[in-house]
């Protein structure tokens, strides 16, 4: 018995540590149609935006880790994402990125319930901005 309640506390650390590695990866704030505002690239230095291109960029990531990107209504890719934990390129740090089956990777930089900036994993890539 006293085994037992020696146990139990690492049992129920196992189970916390692991329910919050998976929230960790969890796709909750990335579901939802995704309007692109802007990109910004590193070389040579410019910014893109609707109004600039013409083009009306939309991503919608869905609960069941399916996606789409559209450029005019018109679909540009689609296929599967995951949340993935990996190392940069650059600076060789963890960090967390958004992997499109058909469309590469891309850097989670920050997501929030109504902004979302992703970034290319290289030093003349460039940082991209949604808002729902």
């Amino acid at each position: 018995m006293r085994k037992l309640i020696i146990l139990l506390p690492f049992v129920l650390l196992l189970f916390i540590n692991c329910s919050k590695r998976e929230d960790e990866l969890s796709n909750e704030l990335f579901v939802g149609t995704w309007n692109w505002k802007s990109t910004t690239f590193y070389e040579p230095p410019s910014t893109e935006t609707p109004a600039s291109t013409g083009i009306v960029r939309k991503m919608q990531l869905l609960e069941n880790y399916h996606y789409s990107i559209t450029e005019n209504d018109v679909v540009k890719s689609e296929g599967n994402y995951s949340i993935q934990k990996g190392t940069t390129n650059t600076d060789h740090t963890e960090q967390k990125y958004l992997v499109f089956a058909n469309n590469g990777e891309l850097i989670i930089v920050s997501v929030d319930a109504s902004k979302l900036i992703l970034k290319t994993d290289g030093y003349d890539g460039a940082t991209y901005e949604y808002q729902k």
